[in-house]
């Protein structure tokens, strides 16, 4: 039976590619809103929509799975 090679993904391989530069010091306010702003808009969407699924479910006349 022959050895196998290590696979490329070993812990020094791993280290070396692990710094980055990473953003500037300018840029990190508006990477903290855009943040901010994409969850926010995520939360609303979930909660218009659980609103909005009763009156949904009455007009399709369908149940509450068919509605979702």
């Amino acid at each position: 039976m022959t050895a196998l090679p290590r696979p490329p993904c070993d812990e020094a391989v791993i280290r070396a590619g692990a710094h980055t530069a990473g953003c500037g010091d300018r840029a990190k306010p508006w990477v903290l809103a855009a943040t901010i702003l994409g969850s926010s808009m995520a939360f609303i969407d979930g909660s218009v929509v659980n609103v909005a699924l009763p009156a949904i479910q009455a007009d399709l006349a369908t149940s509450v799975s068919g509605a979702q």
